[in-house]
């Protein structure tokens, strides 16, 4: 690190009191700006792209998060443990604590760049791969594990601005170069005064409402929907902890004469392209309000099987409300948050990736879980969990199942587990499918699979996002299934 620190001081890299960078965005279809803030221990990030505003905030320890629709959530989990190891390298703590550093050999990169690669881990976050030119010294690269695959940050065009060194050039990747976003850096202030309240946390997004709302949910080949409207047109949508946002299908964008842009990915039950944004100021759920700004559009033709949804009621609509379904009664309600009266196990939630995830254990075996009720199934287990625990599941024949989703479907292998825990409750005799995907939301390195309604219509289950809580409390049709048949042939 020695000649890391010389090629700094020979630019004469001393850092500075405050920074803002204003710049362009391109990518996917889709152009735009961002506008970044810095002190030595507070930042903030804004992004316009398209339709879609985002704004990441770092106050010291705490980081937050605000999506396109307005919803705060303050970070507790995966993508904390990722933002504080990619601080540690910004405000090069990889250079200072060289402990935290493992020199993995030089390489090159796909654009002929050779680097040295280095493991950096620090104590408070996840492992990242940086590769530093070999001739420059410089962050060339900087890639981390994300969903089914690995990202990558690329650097280049680095100068010096009154002590300040910034690269002008970064473009972002998952891998499908198709779909990049570049940022160019084309304003720099260096130790000018910042704006009063550049990091003050915004107010989160909240569903409108005077009072708790409570409305019937229709079930169809075990999924569950709510109608909603939009410009005065009733619609039936999924409801979908599993969903990221808030989607329309294609022909209700058309309808609404809404204009999609961009061509953006999607990682559903497969990796696919085909999905754009949209403005959209709100949507009416029983007579609420729920502001979301922006939506996304796709084809949700096969997404849950021979029954086509009009749209996704995704996670904008929980991160807003305090919401809770029960399948027996078949009603949802939901009110602004702390406005229901909760009851049950309280179970610990992380929402980083503006999904539902929690602990929970197969086979006495601990996993990350997504709890989503768009899956009509019970139980998914995902094939990195099962390459990790190769004996956890045993089935004396192969039965190959077929599981759908946005992309389509993929192949799965039907099994029985002998128990599922999920808080204080112990379920017995789950079906499951082991999913045999290797790309898409199934194939997910960090969840161990995915909870599915088929499991949660055991109970009237309630999640509360603003205080990171799920609750579950024993339905009228609960069943453990202790006694159940362990059937060789079913259909998950």
């Amino acid at each position: 690190m020695s000649a890391r620190k010389a090629a700094l001081a020979a630019l004469h890299v001393h850092g500075a009191k405050t920074l803002e960078v204003r710049g362009a965005l391109v990518g996917a279809g889709l152009t735009g700006t961002f506008h970044t803030w810095q002190t030595a221990d507070r930042a903030r990030n804004d992004e316009h792209i398209g339709g879609r505003a985002e704004e990441s905030l770092r106050l010291g320890d705490d980081e937050y998060l605000v999506n396109e629709s307005g919803n705060v959530r303050q970070l507790q989990g995966l993508l904390l443990l990722r933002q504080h190891t990619e601080d540690f390298i910004d405000d090069g703590g990889f250079v200072r604590e060289p402990q935290y550093d493992k020199l993995d050999g030089e390489k090159q990169l796909p654009d002929g760049r050779s680097v040295y690669e280095l493991t950096v881990s620090p104590p408070d976050g996840q492992s990242e791969t940086l590769d530093l030119d070999t001739k420059s010294l410089m962050i060339d690269r900087i890639s981390y594990d994300e969903e089914d695959g690995t990202s990558t940050e690329d650097f280049s065009d680095y100068k010096t601005f009154a002590g300040e060194l910034l690269a002008q050039k970064e473009i972002d990747s998952n891998g499908d170069h198709s779909y990049d976003i570049t940022r160019y850096a084309e304003i720099i202030d260096v130790d000018r005064p910042l704006k009063d309240g550049v990091f003050a946390i915004p107010q989160n997004s909240e569903i409108q409402t005077d009072k708790p709302v409570t409305v019937p949910l229709e079930e169809h080949q075990g999924h569950y929907y709510v109608h909603v409207t939009i410009g005065g047109h009733r619609y039936l949508f999924l409801l979908d902890t599993g969903a990221q946002s808030v989607v329309l299908d294609l022909r209700v964008a058309s309808a609404e004469g809404l204009k999609p842009e961009g061509h953006l990915e999607v990682a559903g039950a497969q990796r696919t392209g085909g999905m754009a944004i949209a403005a959209l100021d709100s949507i009416q759920i029983g007579g609420a309000v729920l502001p979301v700004h922006v939506v996304t559009v796709l084809s949700l033709q096969g997404a849950t099987g021979s029954y086509d949804a009009d749209g996704v009621l995704g996670y904008p609509f929980f991160a807003s409300a305090e919401v809770s379904i029960d399948p027996a009664a078949q009603t949802l309600t939901f009110g602004k948050p702390g406005t229901l009266h909760v009851k049950g196990d309280a179970i610990a939630v992380d929402d980083d990736r503006q999904l539902i995830e929690i602990q929970a254990k197969v086979n006495n075996t601990p996993g990350r879980f997504v709890v989503d009720t768009g899956n009509s199934t019970e139980l998914l287990l995902f094939a990195p969990f099962m390459r990790a625990h190769p004996n956890l599941v045993e089935f004396q024949q192969r039965q190959f199942a077929t599981d759908y989703g946005v992309g389509g479907s993929v192949p799965a292998m039907s099994a029985i587990i002998d128990e599922l825990d999920i808080g204080s409750y112990r379920l017995f005799n789950r079906y499951t499918n082991l999913m045999l995907a290797q790309r898409g939301a199934f194939a997910d390195r960090f969840d161990a699979g995915n909870i599915g309604m088929a499991i949660l219509k055991n109970f009237i289950v309630t999640f509360d996002l603003a205080n990171a809580k799920m609750y579950v409390q024993r339905g009228p049709a609960f069943d453990d299934g202790r006694y159940r048949e362990r059937l060789e042939h079913f259909q998950p």
